[in-house]
């Protein structure tokens, strides 16, 4: 069930009762500057998706055909699909008993010279162990990519999750804590990307 606070009606018939290409942009302004305010960055767009979302992060993450990612073994299909679509091999690591997210103590062991990234997942809001899983990536020189679709809301060491790797993803499905029905965020975090032509370019 929907989680309404009541102006939703008001809200969707401002939208629709003036000119819907000006208000578009204008509650699209809107929601970015309360996002800003809440993921502590301007450095996101809006996309339709997380699974969009991690899509993107691997165009940016300039994956080739044969390079591996290491992710959870137990995780939403598009954790894997975003990558798998541009050649990445995935490299599945069992997860922890306690969190269901991915064993940061077995993530080394699956790294090979083929390795290109880890993607973690915040599994049902509870952060993953970002500070061993960023030590790993420095020293093997890794891209690390947050699938953050559950975890709008938590907090890992008072850093929001999707913000705390190079690109980060979280949903705005009708299942999550915070929803428009279908929608997502694209956090990257080293460099400035531009939306031309429906394609984002560094």
């Amino acid at each position: 069930k929907q989680f309404l606070i009541g102006d939703e009606i008001e809200n969707i018939n401002q939208l629709l009762n003036k000119d819907p290409i000006y208000n578009s942009i204008n509650w699209e302004l809107r929601c970015q500057k309360v996002l800003t305010n809440f993921l502590g960055t301007d450095k996101f767009y809006l996309t339709n998706s997380c699974t969009s979302s991690l899509e993107i992060s691997a165009h940016l993450s300039k994956f080739n055909i044969g390079d591996e990612f290491i992710l959870p073994s137990y995780t939403f299909t598009s954790s894997a699909n975003a990558f798998v679509m541009r050649g990445g091999v995935p490299v599945f690591v069992d997860v922890r008993e306690d969190t269901l997210n991915i064993d940061e103590n077995k993530i080394e062991e699956a790294i090979t010279k083929k390795t290109k990234a880890i993607v973690v997942v915040h599994y049902a809001g509870v952060c993953c162990e970002m500070e061993k899983i960023l030590k790993i990536a420095k020293k093997y020189n890794l891209i690390v990519i947050e699938d953050a679709a559950q975890a709008l809301g938590s907090k890992y060491e008072n850093k929001i999750p999707g913000t705390i790797g190079d690109f980060g993803a979280i949903s705005l499905h009708h299942t999550k804590n915070i929803q428009c029905g279908e929608g997502g965020i694209f956090i990257y975090k080293k460099n400035k990307f531009k939306i031309l032509a429906g394609s984002i370019i560094e």
